[in-house]
C-alpha cells in the first residue's frame, strides 16, 4: 500500500568527476545526458564520482598486492 501524501521524488545526480550541475528524474534521462555531455569519459579512472565508484577503487588499490600468481 503507498501513502498517497507521499512527495519522494528519485533524482539522479550526474556522476562526472567534473563536478557537473546536472541532475534527472530518471535513469533514461541521465543515461542520455551521460552519453550527450560526457561521452568517453566513462573510460576515466576517476568515473564514476559517487560513493560506489570512490568505495570501489579503494578496494581495488588495497587488492593488488604483489602481483604474482599463487
Amino acid at each position: 500500500m503507498t501513502d498517497d501524501n507521499s512527495s519522494d521524488v528519485r533524482t539522479y545526480p550526474c556522476p562526472s568527476p567534473d563536478n557537473c550541475p546536472f541532475t534527472s528524474g530518471g535513469a533514461a534521462e541521465l543515461l542520455e545526458h551521460v552519453n550527450t555531455e560526457h561521452a568517453g569519459e566513462f573510460q576515466r579512472d576517476d568515473w564514476p564520482d559517487t560513493q560506489a565508484g570512490r568505495a570501489s577503487r579503494s578496494s581495488e588499490k588495497g587488492d593488488q598486492g604483489d602481483g604474482g600468481d599463487e
